[in-house]
């Protein structure tokens, strides 16, 4: 079972992310949030083990820049969603 999950996160190009980054994106891969989430429902969710918002903020920065991330609208409406 872990081979096959490894072999997926290398397939999806998500080998390469911290542990961190794999929540954010794990989280806003779920079906609630597939039209956008907020930055506070996915900092708030339950598979995330309350990060510190520096943190957060940085590793959602890192998966905007590699292009796994997208803002919704403008950035400042906070909303992102995984990239198409």
């Amino acid at each position: 079972m872990i081979a096959v999950l490894r072999s997926l996160e290398s397939e999806m190009g998500l080998k390469d992310l911290t542990p961190l980054e794999r929540c954010i994106v794990a989280t806003m891969s779920l079906e609630e949030f597939a039209e956008g989430a907020r930055t506070e429902s996915i900092l708030n969710h339950d598979i995330l083990d309350t990060p510190t918002p520096s943190s957060f903020y940085r590793a959602l920065k890192s998966l905007r820049q590699k292009n796994i991330v997208e803002t919704v609208g403008n950035r400042k409406t906070g909303i992102y969603r995984i990239a198409n």
